[in-house]
């Protein structure tokens, strides 16, 4: 009878450290929200203004056409200016592994408030023109297509020149937020 109590324990105190270990797992596998890639910056320009004149200066900015990208969707909706971003992106190598000639679009968010404003450059992701090597969301550590079709080296250096895309839309609002909202239509010639 002792020895029939002794493995009748024993085999609860297996199954028991089982189950813990299985909830565990369980709990580990759970889907967790991933944080979203941002470039974000809150500006006071020197000049003191209203959140009037703040936003016809982006809403200035989205209108104005740009030659290193194409700007579309260009909304304005209560204290804030946005638009999508797109820049044509192609491999600089003669015979390159991975052809992801396409584009890089992302999100451009201008918020305006008394005295500042605060840019957001959000959702960025790569598109290629043949839809078979897409990298998909840049938030992703494989690119969309997989590793097989485009290597991790490939993708660095693609997120690499969505970076420099992206701070070249962030230098261009810190310039045209600086200028008056009525110098827009002028030519300076």
């Amino acid at each position: 009878m002792v020895k029939l109590f002794k493995i009748v324990f024993f085999l609860v105190i297996i199954f028991k450290s089982n189950y813990h270990i299985a909830q565990t797992n369980i709990e580990d596998d759970a889907p967790k929200k991933k944080e979203e890639y941002k470039i974000t910056e809150v500006i006071s320009p020197p000049d003191s203004v209203s959140a009037s004149e703040l936003l016809n200066r982006a809403v200035n900015w989205v209108k104005i056409e740009s030659a290193k990208y194409g700007k579309t969707n260009g909304i304005t909706t209560g204290s804030k200016a946005e638009c999508i971003a797109t820049f044509t992106v192609k491999p600089k190598e003669l015979n390159p592994d991975c052809d992801y000639t396409g584009k890089i679009t992302m999100k451009v968010i201008i918020e305006c408030k008394d005295k500042r404003y605060k840019y957001t450059i959000a959702q960025i992701k790569h598109i290629s023109k043949s839809g078979k090597s897409n990298g998909g969301n840049f938030e992703n550590t494989i690119a969309e297509c997989g590793s097989m079709i485009m290597g991790d080296l490939i993708w660095k250096k693609l997120k690499g020149e969505a970076i420099k895309c992206a701070n070249s839309i962030v230098s261009e609002i810190k310039i045209n937020m600086l200028k008056p909202s009525t110098d827009a239509g002028k030519d300076n010639w």
